[in-house]
């Protein structure tokens, strides 16, 4: 089992929903990934924080009056059935706690819900770092071939596109390496080059269609200056089903010299799959 397959389950797994098979995969997973070993510390830290904090927010109990009303709709349904106090308001209590668990995990854990564009760029940068550069990635990065048979059909276009020598504004490019990686969860299709004497990262991952504002096709292809993050220059722009960065430590103006000459091509050819 892989760092995306145990991220994706966590949550099954910390509410005992798994099969005891499939629990004991995640068990051998854990004792040998101390990045997915603090991912679940964190979740189940944060399950019980949400929990004490609900059970003290008093100020959320029913009213009585919902209580009474309740109760005699119940009687009703039921003739001669004794209604019990304690049993309903378990229920209540289950049923409003499992209810802000769910919105509390949905906000903080990413994988689970929209992603913004600064949180993606953070991720960017952190491939970057920690692949391009320190090769000290969790999880062995695959070929492309590989991801776009199992994760993302549109990481073919990643196979041939930018090419291995490009010429830009700022100077020549040479791709170093493509291939497809995680970082924390977010799978990426990686392309390395080598620009202006440092690594560069072209770094493309999907997004949510659906939670992300629509965008007229001739805006798709439209460059971003992300500015600096972590004291790396990231340039980013929206190709349809997904958002396309580069990253490296040089100047910004640099930076989107080669985003420029790679973006109108690889934006028309993400368009059409």
């Amino acid at each position: 089992m892989q760092c995306r397959d145990v991220r994706e389950i966590t949550d099954s797994y910390l509410g005992e929903e798994l099969l005891v098979e499939t629990n004991h995969e995640i068990l051998r997973h854990l004792e040998t990934c101390p990045d997915c070993r603090a991912d679940v510390d964190a979740r189940r830290a944060l399950r019980a924080s949400v929990r004490r904090a609900f059970a003290d927010a008093h100020e959320l109990d029913p009213s009585p009056e919902f209580v009474a009303q309740l109760r005699t709709r119940l009687r009703a349904a039921t003739p001669g059935a004794p209604v019990r106090r304690d049993p309903m308001f378990r229920g209540w209590w289950a049923l409003a706690a499992t209810v802000l668990l769910a919105a509390a995990l949905a906000v903080v854990f990413r994988g689970h819900g929209p992603v913004t564009t600064s949180a993606l760029a953070q991720a960017a940068v952190g491939d970057h770092r920690n692949c391009a550069l320190r090769f000290q990635l969790a999880e062995k990065p695959i070929s492309l071939e590989e991801a776009t048979e199992h994760y993302d059909t549109a990481y073919r276009v990643l196979q041939d596109l930018p090419p291995s020598d490009l010429m830009t504004a700022g100077g020549p490019a040479h791709v170093l390496e493509r291939h497809s990686c995680v970082y924390e969860g977010r799978r990426f299709a990686h392309i390395v080059l080598q620009y202006r004497g440092v690594p560069v990262s072209l770094l493309v991952t999907g997004v949510d269609e659906s939670s992300q504002t629509a965008l007229p096709r001739e805006a798709l292809a439209h460059l971003t200056s992300e500015g600096r993050i972590d004291d790396v220059s990231v340039v980013s722009f929206r190709a349809t089903r997904h958002m396309v960065f580069f990253a490296g430590d040089l100047e910004q103006a640099d930076l989107l010299r080669l985003a420029d000459a790679v973006s109108g091509p690889l934006s028309r050819r993400l368009a059409g799959v």
